[in-house]
C-alpha cells in the first residue's frame, strides 16, 4: 500500500492474441528481410571480379604515373595479374617468370639478413637512393586474382570489332602509360546467374558505364 492509501495496480500482461499478432508481424518482417539480405550477398559476390579489376586498375595507373614507367594487367580465362611492363613480346608464361624472380629475390634477402644476424659481414651498401629504391619496389610489384569457378570472361578493346572470349591460352595485355592513360577497355563477366559488362575510362581507369543483372 502506498502513502496515499491506494494499492498499486498490477502490471498489465500481454494477452494471447497480442502475442500471436506480434509473433506473426515479426515472422513476416523476417521473411521479407532474408531474401533481401541474400540478394545483396549474391550481388556482392558476383560483382567481386569487376570490383577487383577496377581497384587494381587504379592502383596500377597510380604506380605508372608516380614511377614514370608503364605497368600492365594481363587478363586470361583464369584471372588477371598486374606487374611492371617489362617484356613487350613475352607470353602468358611471363607471370610465372616474374613470380620465380621475386621468390629468388626474397631468398637472397633472407640469406643476407640471416648472415647479419650471425654477425657475418656483408658487402657495404651504398647510400640509399629514393628513386632507385622506387624502381626496385616497382620491379617487385606483382598482384594476381583468380576468377571464380564457372565465370566466363570476354574483353573488347577500342580497336576490336568483336568481343574476345578468353579461353585456353588466350590472353590480352592492358597497358597503363606513365601519363596515366590506358587503352579503352570493355570487360564482360558472365555466370549462370549473373552478368556484368563495364567500360573503363582511358584517362582515369574508372568505370564509365555498366550493364548488369543478378538473379
Amino acid at each position: 500500500m502506498s502513502g496515499t492509501g491506494r494499492v498499486p495496480a498490477a502490471p498489465r500482461a500481454f494477452t494471447l492474441v497480442e502475442l500471436v499478432v506480434a509473433i506473426s508481424v515479426l515472422a513476416i518482417l523476417t521473411g521479407l528481410a532474408v531474401p533481401a539480405i541474400d540478394s545483396v550477398r549474391k550481388e556482392r559476390l558476383a560483382r567481386e571480379p569487376v570490383n577487383r579489376l577496377h581497384l587494381l586498375a587504379r592502383e596500377v595507373r597510380g604506380r605508372a604515373m608516380s614511377e614514370q614507367r608503364p605497368y600492365q594487367i594481363v587478363i586470361d580465362g583464369r584471372g588477371f595479374r598486374a606487374s611492371r611492363f617489362l617484356r613487350p613480346y613475352a607470353g602468358i608464361e611471363e607471370a610465372e617468370t616474374i613470380r620465380l624472380e621475386l621468390e629468388q629475390i626474397a631468398e637472397r634477402e633472407e640469406m643476407i639478413e640471416a648472415s647479419r644476424a650471425r654477425g657475418i659481414q656483408t658487402a657495404p651498401e651504398a647510400a640509399p637512393d629514393p628513386k632507385a629504391e622506387q624502381v626496385r619496389e616497382g620491379l617487385r610489384y606483382f598482384q594476381e586474382y583468380a576468377f571464380p569457378e564457372g565465370l566466363r570472361v570476354s574483353l573488347r578493346f577500342w580497336n576490336d570489332t568483336d568481343w574476345l572470349t578468353l579461353s585456353g591460352g588466350e590472353y590480352r595485355r592492358w597497358i597503363f602509360q606513365p601519363s596515366g592513360m590506358c587503352e579503352p577497355l570493355r570487360f564482360r563477366a558472365e555466370a549462370d546467374d549473373s552478368f556484368f559488362e563495364v567500360e573503363f575510362h582511358p584517362l582515369t581507369a574508372d568505370v564509365r558505364s555498366e550493364k548488369s543483372w543478378v538473379e
